[in-house]
This record gives structure tokens, C-alpha cells and sequence, in this order.
């Protein structure tokens, strides 16, 4: 008889190692807060969870044989406020030989290198938007504008905001100057697509399954405003922009542009070698044109998150979603 009652590890990046004093350090605390509804959901359905936060290896190592768990349910994004290193944790999941939800390093890897990611998109026959990466400041680019300017391997749109979007050559060249600076890695420069902003969340299985589609509501930004799901969007909670830019679940689309959607997310999942979930983001234009912006491989699955949305537009429940992530990565 199988056992119902398991011991689950919920591993998530430690926030104090982030940096409190940049606003980069937001979507580090929005993690804890990830690890809160998955540990209070696997109480409710009867299990036997701990938090662990990730900081130090041989402590975790520690931890870890303490604990002694069936699975682990990895929420980590980085490791000492460098997000570079999510696919090095997962990787040491693999190498403890511990049963773990989400991604595998591979995938989190490739996902995170945005340059490499849209490289296997168009090999793939994907759209993505053009696009050019630079390593200094540019001094031309064969691309139309208007560009958006973002990190090339960074996630959680951190570097992308109102400022991101360059009109001209001396725009650009201004934004690239500042991301350099700060991040210290190539900058990827888009074209930027005039429309409007979808993503598609997915769980995986054989096959894999697409929710329901959200869309981002653009319709309270005045004409001057760029229409772009940046940093202050996503995480900032008492800037306008979070406000004026909700996630629409399920999205009004027809059947032609659900279908294109729904089949370009499942092979974008499908070519990344996607595991358990993840989420598409995409920009259609005024024809109906899609285009993968990206591949989110560590989506947030908080309460309120676009993640969680999707679930209940599509009759799931979180305790549903769940079980499934443990059966497939325990088999009870």
C-alpha cells in the first residue's frame, strides 16, 4: 500500500542574501511568500512539509539528511541575490539524487541566457522578435526602432521598466550605458512589438497541458505611456503601473488567435524540455502575429500570482495542482 503522509522539503532562495537596499531585493522576498502557500496547502492536504531557505551548501546538506525528505519542492531562483546560479541549485538537487519539482538545470539554464533561448526558438521555427546583443555600448543597430533594452541573463523582468523602451540611437545607447553598468553582462536589444501582451501558463505531463490564457490590461495607461510589463508592473505594488496593469484570466481571444497561442506555448514547452510548469510570455500585434518573448521556467505560484489565476480559471484548484507536481515527481 502506498503512503499518503510524505516528508517534503520546500527549498527557496534566502531573501536577506539579495541586497535590501536595491529594489531588486522585491522579487527575492516575493519567494518566502511562495514557500508560505505551498507549505500551508501540503498541511491542509495531510503531508508532513518543512521551509528551508537556501544560503549556505553544507548547512542545507545538513538540513537535508535531517530531514530526510521523499521529495523536494524547489522554489529557488538564485543563490546569494545572483539569479545565474538557479540552475546550480537545481543541479544539486539532481546530485543528492532528491526527487524535486520544477525544471531541470538544463532548462533553467537555457531559459535564463534569453539570447540562447531565442537562438532555439528560431531554429525551431518559433517567432521571437528580431533582435541584437551587445556587449559594450552600441554605437549603430540594423533593427527599426522602437527597441526595448534589457538584460540578456537575468529574469523576474528585473532591468526592464518605463525606461526600457529607446526611441532613437541616443536612447538606446543611454539605457544600454546604464544596464552595462549595472549588471555587468551583454544587453539583448528587441524589436519591440506595438500590441498586445499574452502569457500562457502550462503544467506538464504527457502531454503537456496549456491553462487558461491571461492577458495584461493596458487600457488604463495614457497614450504616452510605453505598454510594457516591466519591474514596477510585476513587483512594486504601490506604484501606479502595478495597478493600472492587471492580468485579465481567462483573456478575451478567438479561436484563431487562442489556437496560435496555445500550440506555440506547448512547443516552446516542449523545446526547453519543460518539467511540471511554467509560463510563455508573448507580444501579438495588430494582425494577429505571435511572438515569444520568453520562456518563464520559475514562474511565481503565490496566491495572487498570474500562475495561481490561471489554475482557477481552469477549474483547478491549488491542492489539485499540487498533487499532481507530487505524483509525477513521486509517483503517490
Amino acid at each position: 500500500m502506498k503512503k499518503k503522509k510524505l516528508r517534503i522539503l520546500i527549498a527557496y532562495n534566502d531573501p536577506a542574501d539579495a541586497g535590501a537596499n536595491d529594489l531588486d531585493y522585491i522579487s527575492e522576498v516575493a519567494v518566502k511568500n511562495e514557500a508560505d502557500i505551498v507549505y500551508d496547502t501540503l498541511i491542509k492536504m495531510g503531508h508532513s512539509p518543512a521551509l528551508m531557505a537556501v544560503s549556505g551548501i553544507e548547512e542545507n546538506i545538513a538540513e537535508i539528511n535531517d530531514f530526510s525528505p521523499d521529495m523536494l519542492f524547489n522554489l529557488c531562483e538564485g543563490f546569494h541575490g545572483q539569479s545565474k546560479h538557479e540552475m546550480h541549485i537545481a543541479a544539486l538537487w539532481e546530485i543528492l539524487g532528491i526527487p524535486y519539482s520544477g525544471n531541470k538545470p538544463i532548462t533553467l539554464g537555457i531559459s535564463q541566457n534569453k539570447v540562447l533561448a531565442k537562438n532555439i526558438f528560431t531554429a525551431n521555427g518559433i517567432p521571437t522578435p528580431e533582435f541584437e546583443v551587445f556587449d559594450k555600448v552600441p554605437e549603430k543597430t540594423h533593427l527599426p526602432f522602437p527597441l526595448i533594452v534589457k538584460p540578456s541573463n537575468e529574469d523576474a523582468s528585473l532591468g526592464i521598466s518605463q525606461n526600457s523602451l529607446a526611441t532613437d540611437m541616443e536612447s538606446l545607447r543611454m539605457i544600454a550605458t546604464a544596464l552595462l553598468e549595472k549588471y555587468k553582462e551583454p544587453v539583448l536589444v528587441e524589436k519591440f512589438i506595438e500590441g498586445r501582451e499574452f502569457n500562457v501558463s502550462i503544467i506538464g505531463g504527457k502531454p503537456a497541458k496549456a491553462l487558461e490564457i491571461s492577458e495584461i490590461d493596458f487600457t488604463a495607461l495614457d497614450g504616452d505611456t510605453p505598454k510594457i510589463t516591466g519591474y514596477e508592473s510585476k513587483w512594486l505594488e504601490d506604484h501606479p503601473l502595478y495597478r493600472k496593469t492587471p492580468s485579465v484570466c481567462p483573456a478575451k481571444t478567438g479561436t484563431g488567435l487562442k489556437k496560435k497561442l496555445v500550440s506555440t506555448a506547448l512547443k516552446v514547452y516542449e523545446v526547453l524540455m519543460g518539467k511540471d510548469y511554467g509560463r510563455v510570455d508573448f507580444r501579438v500585434d495588430s494582425k494577429e502575429n505571435v511572438f515569444v518573448l520568453e520562456f518563464n521556467p520559475n514562474p511565481d505560484i503565490s496566491a495572487d500570482a498570474g500562475f495561481s489565476k490561471s489554475l482557477r480559471a481552469s477549474g483547478l484548484s491549488y491542492e489539485q495542482f499540487l498533487k499532481k507536481i507530487i505524483k509525477d515527481n513521486t509517483g503517490y
